[in-house]
């Protein structure tokens, strides 16, 4: 049914036949009469319309409801067709794109982001990449299209505040016009635009537009978020300077997302759900209180899970110094290997005291003390209490990460 559906917004506003579709797909007319029930009531969300008639059967829409509607197919043939923690398209994915899109629009694409990140001085990060390359692919096909040309080359489409991505801009347009020969609309220039400010970006080396570009206001966003969930899940995060810095970089071209209505994918987004539970909850919480407040519209689940990520490196950066007593059954040997792993996987820990069960008590009246490490089942005690293993494996450090995290949370 999606590949129906590709197929007829690839043609649009051309037709194809019911017996075309059923002969290229192996399946009776009759399935193909079901899916186009299925396929008519999803189109429905683009505002698209499934016409029937003699000549066949087409999909009617503005050009722009089109695109959307191809972009979202070609977003989830990606994301369900390759790891995307590997890598940003792989082989496999570029080879069914090619099949569809033809491998030389995959090819000018890839050269034109590559062009982009040249003239931006930084690397375009996931998902990010996807939706811009998506974006231009589907661009090159539907250019071809009937579409009304710019008067001037000056035209701006809307006030645009980054006069070095609107330069980028332009400039993509322009190899995109020479490449296949055609003029596009001035608008296809603002829509780039639109993509490269929503986008997040890794290295590079931060050039002087970029911090004029954060605004008091999204600043001030950023301070509002950290200081609430601070305060739901009771750590002290607020005074983290590299929190606000990192939260400030990424609701920049989150706003401009909302205000664009790009939507990104985070296909960690169940795994954060699931293992971060109760920060995404907070944070789910705080943004649902500023957007409110900031009469923004709704910000998706997706878009939480990446505030949630920079939220839990700052949490799990305040259990960085710890001082820990050590509890320990075995030899001095058995003690001594388990001091050294806990110092080489936290090495700014303070190991307090290494003692056997019963001189707890005695240690913990003489030392401060955040956390107890033990390779032996203890009574109860107000400190937090991580069982390990001598070895102190990675599962071990997992545990006590774990531990800390939920201690300072609840």
């Amino acid at each position: 049914m999606l590949k129906i559906a590709s197929d007829l917004l690839m043609l649009s506003p051309k037709s194809s036949s019911i017996s075309e579709l059923a002969d290229k797909y192996f399946i009776s007319r009759a399935s193909i009469v079901n899916d186009l029930k299925i396929l008519e009531f999803w189109l429905h969300k683009f505002d698209l319309t499934l016409m029937k008639g003699r000549t066949g059967t087409s999909i009617k829409g503005s050009d722009h409801n089109i695109r959307v509607a191809m972009k979202a197919l070609v977003l989830k043939s990606i994301y369900n067709h390759q790891d995307m923690m590997e890598s940003r398209l792989d082989e496999g994915t570029l080879h069914d794109l090619s099949e569809k899109f033809g491998e030389q629009a995959v090819h000018f694409t890839l050269q034109l982001i590559n062009f982009i990140e040249q003239q931006l001085q930084y690397t375009i990060s996931d998902p990010y990449y996807i939706n811009l390359f998506t974006h231009i692919l589907v661009l090159i096909h539907r250019s071809h299209a009937p579409m009304q040309p710019r008067d001037s080359r000056a035209v701006r489409v809307k006030k645009v505040n980054d006069e070095h991505a609107w330069q980028v801009s332009l400039a993509v347009i322009e190899r995109i016009e020479a490449a296949y020969s055609i003029i596009l609309v001035a608008e296809e220039s603002h829509s780039i635009y639109q993509y490269l400010v929503s986008s997040g970006k890794t290295g590079g080396e931060p050039s002087s537009y970029d911090d004029s570009l954060i605004s008091q206001s999204e600043t001030r966003f950023a301070e509002a978020l950290i200081a609430r969930v601070a305060q739901r899940i009771n750590v002290e995060i607020a005074t983290d300077e590299d929190l606000l810095v990192s939260l400030s970089s990424h609701i920049k071209p989150m706003m401009n997302r909302l205000r664009y209505q790009i939507r990104i994918k985070n296909p960690l987004l169940h795994d954060i759900q699931t293992e971060l539970g109760s920060v995404f909850a907070a944070v789910k919480a705080v943004i649902n209180q500023l957007t409110r407040e900031y009469g923004l519209d709704e910000i998706s689940d997706d878009e939480v899970a990446y505030l949630t990520v920079h939220i839990q490196a700052a949490i799990e950066n305040s259990i960085k110094v710890k001082r820990v007593l050590l509890v320990c059954s075995s030899g001095l040997g058995t003690s001594q290997l388990l001091y050294g792993r806990i110092i080489r996987a936290f090495p700014d820990w303070k190991i307090i005291d290494i003692v056997p069960g019963k001189n707890i008590a005695d240690s913990l009246k003489r030392h401060e003390c955040d956390v107890v490490i033990s390779t032996i089942r203890l009574e109860p005690l107000e400190k937090p209490v991580v069982y390990v293993s001598a070895l102190f494996s990675a599962k071990d450090i997992a545990r006590v990460t774990e531990c800390l995290v939920s201690n300072s949370i609840n």
